[in-house]
């Protein structure tokens, strides 16, 4: 039985998508003043700045996209990585310039083993957006999973001047360094 491939009307799906690109302009905009005082914030203003910077990733400007984004964190938050893995792979098809759901399947991948397609989706992810920084500390605990230390505090310093309040960040950068100095005794 010979497979019939569903494709999508060109018309159809530049409607459907009309609207991602005047948002993608403004939430860039958006995103590029809020990363700046989020670098000079104090801890508790850095928090507000943080989750603005997080509303703003999950709307792709697109209802569509973003339902799928949504069912992938629902997968995801219950465990059934497949399931997560499948929607947020529908997202990128459907809308390659949203840099989280590259970040998310990337998490994902990790969460499986699949570090390869992981490093991949992150270097989609951060060409999108170059200051993710969720998708930045994915990064480098991707690193320390491949056994690079060095090349996760690079990493982490990065993710340290675009959010220098960020908790897990500060938390890891901890860690490894106190796991270089046991290293070296």
């Amino acid at each position: 039985m010979v497979e019939k491939k569903v494709t999508i009307p060109t018309a159809v799906f530049a409607f459907l998508f009309s609207f991602t690109t005047a948002h993608y302009c403004y939430a860039q905009t958006s995103l590029d003043s809020l990363y700046e005082k989020l670098s000079m914030a104090d801890e508790k203003t850095a928090k507000i700045f943080e989750q603005e910077i997080k509303l703003l990733w999950a709307r792709s400007g697109s209802d569509s996209i973003d339902l799928l984004f949504r069912k992938g964190e629902e997968a995801f938050q219950v465990k059934d990585y497949e399931a997560a893995v499948g929607h947020y792979s529908a997202v990128v098809e459907f809308a390659p310039d949203f840099a989280m759901g590259w970040y998310a399947r990337s998490h994902t991948y990790s969460i499986l083993g699949y570090y390869g397609p992981a490093l991949s989706d992150l270097e989609r992810a951060l060409f999108l957006d170059p200051n993710n920084f969720s998708a930045i500390i994915e990064l480098s605990r991707l690193f320390v999973k491949l056994g690079r230390p060095d090349l996760s505090l690079i990493a982490l310093d990065r993710v340290l001047k675009i959010h220098p309040n960020f908790e897990a960040a500060l938390q890891l950068k901890s860690s490894l360094k106190q796991y270089e100095i046991d290293k070296q005794i």
